[in-house]
């Protein structure tokens, strides 16, 4: 989180929004975890780490966008956490992903 200039390298290179990419940063890694009561996981810190650096595995973006889907359901749209989580995993199911790049 102590990071700042991540959001705009990731927002330039996917081509998406800073305040969209600040958000899911946010929302994954900042206020957004004690106000939804959730915990992002080491995998999740991995994956944010690789795409602020530009060494993304194919399964990275996939992630960011969840984020970027989730948090706009939650922040914007005022979805709870769960639901919001279920249809972020429905378009971008990364974590599914994630399980079957570990099973391999």
């Amino acid at each position: 989180m102590q990071v700042t200039d991540d959001v705009p390298r990731i927002a330039s290179r996917y081509r998406l929004s800073v305040d969209n990419v600040q958000r899911a940063k946010d929302y994954a890694f900042g206020s957004g975890v004690s106000e939804h009561e959730f915990v992002p996981d080491i995998n999740m810190a991995q994956a944010w780490k690789r795409i602020a650096s530009g060494e993304e595995t194919d399964i990275d973006e996939i992630f960011l966008r969840h984020e970027i889907f989730e948090s706009d359901l939650v922040v914007n749209q005022g979805m709870n956490q769960r639901d919001a989580h279920e249809l972020a995993q429905a378009r971008y199911p990364w974590s599914i992903l994630l399980k079957q790049q570990e099973n391999q």
